[in-house]
């Protein structure tokens, strides 16, 4: 009986292992795989992959020694569409009237004139310097002009008293408050500069990281169109090993999916790349129908720093250039000035004044006084009485009073609250202080870091290749599965991905470190300082 189950066993043993012989690919099934060698790499003029090469330039590991990702112009065709009541929208554009080729000068510049932050800080400066201009008409003197009528009754008869009057008054001491509002007014003026500064380095900051925003996008949105690109061919690729006895069913299917999903992928990206787009238009404060795309041909790791500046540079910087600095130290003393102000009140005041009267000599008359011209720098007339009937009179003076509301608590109390607030300020100065401290700090790490992860990203994307090129030769003799080649395709791509944004998060955290500094401005967000390289 033993005997008779050895030699059954043996029976169906021997197809298999002729089976497993013939087609390597299934020899997982029936054993160890074969230990077929690999050929070597092909040279550096031609690609590994016949299919992919019809698609897309994946370059072998020793090729790939940019970290610099080059962006094309995507063809509409290769786009999916979204259909609406009115049809498909057009490819890229989508609901946009019309696509916007900008540059990232263009940008910052539309951002500085159309910025409606940017035009609000102006219009409040402007309001500022406006009231320096009426802090400073105290100093001028003051005129009163007006005219009086009265009418008396008496035993017999009644009588009509109209008169004409104009007094000018000429400030001598009122204990400093008109000055000290001037100053005051001053200093608030030169705060509110300052933050429209501080709102122009803010917005600079905005549009650029919203302009790489959307090159990563857009870079984003190409690796999308390729990884399509290559799943398709990868699909008619298994189709044909199918169709030629090469390959199975669930290969195949295997490729179905992996295109579905890489589709679906390009359509989210198609849109959140039009969303990137409407994010930057509200920025600039343009109409959110344009579409905006940008004509950057390579997204490089640009170099906005001064690389020989370490953070005790930027720290010193940061301190001398930061407008919010500036601004904490002019609202400082204008609160000093504001408390000079109040207990100024506790002063007497002083004054000259000149003044004329005009009135008719009796109460016969009833001439109505007119001044004459357009002031009354052209003198008085009468009008419905005879000249002789009017009487002019001339009066100059000095005048002192001494106004003390509730014993002056009133304005002592109202000085220690304003000194206290004066005291909030500094208080506040400090914090700003700090803070701009700990932001400067901070961006600095992260331009370190974000470098070092552009040179991680780049290590990924030449494994990648060289993983994706390995696993098309495994697969092309039979060593390898189908899988093994969609997961180093899903690598590849995710690290062409990883490695953009990479690049994008370098870029604007060197941005976020110039407005931390203070010296973020056009030039030097578009101011490449790498060294150039002679070849």
């Amino acid at each position: 009986m033993l005997l008779a189950q050895l030699i059954l066993a043996l029976f169906f043993a021997l197809p298999l292992q002729s089976i497993a012989a013939e087609r390597p690919d299934r020899a997982n099934d029936a054993g160890p795989p074969p230990k077929i060698p690999l050929p070597p790499a092909p040279p550096a003029d031609t690609k590994f992959s016949i299919d992919l090469k019809r698609q897309m330039d994946i370059p072998d590991a020793q090729k790939v020694d940019t970290k610099d990702v080059k962006l094309v112009p995507i063809s509409p065709d290769k786009l999916p569409s979204l259909n609406a009541a009115s049809g498909p929208l057009p490819a890229i554009r989508l609901e946009a009237s019309y696509v916007e080729p900008t540059t990232l000068t263009d940008v910052l510049s539309i951002a500085l004139e159309n910025n409606l932050p940017i035009k609000i800080a102006k219009t409040e400066f402007r309001s500022k310097r406006y009231q320096v201009l009426a802090s400073a008409g105290n100093l001028l003197p003051n005129v009163a002009t007006g005219y009086t009528t009265s009418r008396t009754w008496f035993n017999g008869g009644r009588a009509d008293a109209p008169g004409f009057y104009n007094i000018i008054y000429l400030p001598v001491f009122n204990g400093g408050q008109d000055v000290f509002r001037l100053f005051k007014s001053v200093h608030e003026s030169k705060a509110s500069n300052f933050a429209c500064t501080k709102a122009t380095n803010d917005v600079l900051l905005d549009a650029y990281e919203k302009y790489q925003d959307l090159l990563l996008q857009y870079a984003l949105l190409q690796v999308r169109v390729k990884a399509v690109d290559v799943s398709t061919t990868q699909l008619q690729d298994n189709q044909d090993r199918k169709d030629a006895g090469e390959g199975t069913m669930f290969e195949v299917l295997q490729s179905q999916t992996r295109l579905a999903q890489d589709k679906q992928l390009l359509l989210r990206q198609q849109v959140t790349f039009r969303k990137a787009a409407l994010l930057l238009a509200q920025t600039i404060n343009i109409s959110p129908a344009i579409n905006v795309l940008p004509q950057d041909t390579l997204l490089s790791e640009c170099l906005l720093l001064d690389p020989r500046l370490n953070v005790a540079d930027f720290l010193t910087l940061a301190i001398d250039r930061r407008p919010e600095m500036k601004q904490n130290e002019q609202l400082r003393l204008a609160a000093r000035r504001r408390v000079q102000e109040e207990l100024a009140s506790l002063y007497p005041n002083a004054k000259f004044f000149l003044a004329t009267n005009t009135k008719p000599k009796n109460d016969s008359s009833g001439g109505i006084i007119i001044p004459a011209g357009d002031s009354l720098a052209g003198g008085l007339i009468s009008t419905g009485s005879n000249g002789a009937n009017i009487s002019n009179t001339f009066t100059a003076g000095f005048v002192l009073n001494w106004l003390l509301p509730g014993m002056g608590v009133v304005d002592i109390g109202n000085g220690l609250a304003l000194r206290e607030q004066a005291r909030k300020v500094t208080l506040q100065a400090n914090e700003t202080l700090l803070r701009i401290l700990e932001e400067v700090r901070a961006s600095y790490l992260e331009v370190l870091t974000t470098k070092e992860e552009i040179t991680v990203t780049h290590s990924a994307v030449t494994s990648a290749s060289e993983e994706l090129r390995i696993a098309d030769l495994r697969v092309r003799y039979g060593v390898g599965t189908n899988l093994e080649l969609l997961s180093a395709q899903k690598d590849y791509f995710d690290a062409l991905s990883r490695q953009a944004e990479a690049i994008v998060n370098y870029r604007k955290s060197q941005a976020r470190l110039l407005r931390d500094t203070g010296t973020i401005s056009i030039a030097s967000l578009t101011t490449d300082r790498r060294p150039i390289r002679v070849k």
